[in-house]
């Protein structure tokens, strides 16, 4: 493994470059390394390189389909379990304790739930859930 001179050097100069500059000498020399090994490995791929040839054809990709197990909406699994129960009108409390989630959990997947869907409040998302078929209207809290 032969080492080029000039990538040595840059990395040496970048490590006293980064102590002059009052950087710890742990990440001074983080720095050094990261730039020797970035120069070889960028020399041996640019002189290792073979000769550029014409890329093959590209034929069209066929037309991607919606998969029928994909949601058509924006929610995780988790925070459609968190919305159903807050629309069945459990409180954080109880949500977090029938989840097994802490009560800010819970404030937190409202908060997302709430920007995903550009909503604000809860009546807003029982409708939500409701229009996407997610929560019966006749629903029972659980």
């Amino acid at each position: 493994m032969k080492t080029r001179p000039l990538v040595a050097g840059i990395a040496a100069a970048t490590v006293v470059a980064n102590i002059l500059l009052s950087v710890a000498w742990v990440y001074a020399l983080v720095a050094g390394v990261a730039v020797f090994v970035v120069g070889e490995v960028a020399g041996r791929l640019l002189l290792g390189a073979p000769a550029l040839t014409p890329a093959p054809a590209l034929t069209p990709a066929p037309a991607l389909t919606p998969s029928p197990a994909a949601p058509a909406h924006p929610l995780s699994r988790r925070e459609v379990e968190v919305a159903i129960l807050i629309a069945q009108g459990l409180t954080s409390k109880e949500v977090g304790r029938k989840l097994v989630i802490e009560r800010g959990t819970v404030d937190t997947h409202v908060q997302h739930i709430y920007n995903k869907l550009q909503i604000e409040s809860r009546p807003q998302l029982a409708v939500w859930l409701v229009d996407h078929g997610l929560l019966d209207r006749s629903s029972p809290p659980n």
